[in-house]
């Protein structure tokens, strides 16, 4: 079809019309696009989406990011599809020999199966009981079954475990467990610590069980080790797979996002190799939300929250009216020069608004201070409305129990 030059000019002008109406509509399907880009910088990733679905911002949403401690998310889903959220892990201690005035004539054998929430206090309680079993001296060692952790740290051959119950380690923390049990009660551990004596040549084959610890529920487990970003959630994982089976649950769980986006090869967040987008990790934690409702459960029974309970997130977001208005998990790789917080927002307009920041390449100081100044603008936008928070400050160790043996 023909058509005459002098229609050039005005078609180019419609056309152009069609363009600028179009842009700001486009755009106000993001509303929170230009708050992204200019708190946290265009060059970085951030995605977010509201209850409803709708995203309210996508910057770089689909490069791959270090998730860093973000990554232990992954592992939190993980376990909760795997284990009931009361799971508990036992260590039992037996007597590898007879016991005779005080004294066990064998080895003290820890049968373990992986706890990693045995600590000094846990140690004490199990002094404490041994005592009452009348058990004062030991003429052995102390001999590990299985892999076995106290404090946080491997203990395969039971050293660590020895000098705590010698009164040689820790004996800082013995007041905190006898004023738990024992309140007013003035019990010094140089009255209640083992002796341990030359070891029985001959080995006992036939053991007796004196008592079972039991260890926190896992869910108690979950809570603490994301609150304080503990890397011993790595080894942990092994109690379920490891890091592979991190990966796998989380690429079955998460909807709408390519496999590619989510590696996992250290459930800690310390591989060098972890990736995922900011994408896909809003999905990761619409994949943990569907998780925790099928167990009656929510995000802050997992995670930190902002400005409230000690940990990662204690000091951010902590003033009025912000605080407890997150729930989230921070992550932070120096050496890479990554930061990421990811989580969900409270609020009234937006509802329950999934997040994630990912940021890299600049000092970690300016960022986390423009992810928060991003989340203030989120919850300014939305209206901050913090959820009730169920109370978890009991010591964990007042969560553990003794149980008689089978």
């Amino acid at each position: 079809m023909f058509v005459p030059a002098t229609m050039y000019k005005p078609l180019g002008l419609v056309l152009l019309a069609v363009h600028l109406i179009a842009a700001p509509a486009s755009a106000a399907e993001l509303p929170l696009q230009s708050l992204a880009r200019t708190r946290v910088g265009a060059d970085h990733g951030v995605f977010v989406r509201a209850e409803d679905g709708r995203v309210l911002a996508a910057l770089n949403s689909r490069r791959a990011y270090h998730p860093a401690s973000v990554t232990k998310v992954a592992t939190t889903l993980a376990f909760l599809s795997t284990l009931p959220p009361e799971r508990r892990f036992r260590t039992t201690f037996l007597a590898a020999g007879p016991l005779a005035d005080g004294t066990l004539q064998g080895d003290l054998v820890v049968r373990a199966e992986g706890d990693p929430y045995f600590l000094f206090e846990n140690a004490f309680l199990v002094l404490l009981r041994l005592r009452k079993e009348g058990i004062r001296r030991v003429n052995g060692a102390i001999r590990v079954d299985g892999p076995f952790y106290f404090d946080w740290t491997p203990d395969p051959a039971g050293d660590r475990l020895k000098r705590a119950w010698t009164g040689r380690l820790g004996a800082r923390r013995w007041s905190a467990v006898t004023a738990a049990v024992s309140p007013g009660k003035r019990l010094p551990l140089e009255d209640y610590k083992l002796g341990f004596g030359r070891r029985v040549a001959r080995k006992q084959r036939r053991v007796r069980a004196l008592v079972v610890h039991a260890s926190p529920p896992l869910l108690r487990h979950l809570k603490d080790f994301n609150s304080h970003s503990n890397d011993n959630f790595h080894e942990f994982s092994y109690r379920i797979g490891g890091p592979e089976t991190v990966e796998r649950i989380l690429r079955e769980s998460v909807r709408g996002v390519p496999r590619a986006a989510m590696v996992i090869d250290n459930a800690a967040g310390d591989g060098r190799t972890n990736q995922l987008t900011p994408r896909a990790t809003v999905a990761m934690f619409q994949a943990l939300g569907r998780a925790l409702a099928a167990r009656g459960l929510l995000f802050p029974d997992v995670l930190p929250v902002t400005g409230l309970a000690p940990g990662t997130l204690e000091d951010r977001l902590a003033d009025s009216p912000y605080r407890g208005a997150v729930a989230g998990k921070s992550g932070t790789v120096r050496v890479l020069r990554i930061s990421t917080l990811a989580g969900v927002a409270y609020t009234r307009k937006f509802g329950r608004t999934l997040f994630a920041v990912m940021i890299r390449g600049i000092p970690l100081r300016a960022a986390r201070e423009r992810q928060d100044a991003f989340l203030r603008a989120l919850l300014d936008a939305g209206g901050a409305r913090p959820p009730r928070v169920r109370d978890a400050a009991r010591p964990a160790f007042l969560e553990a129990r003794l149980e008689a043996p089978r």
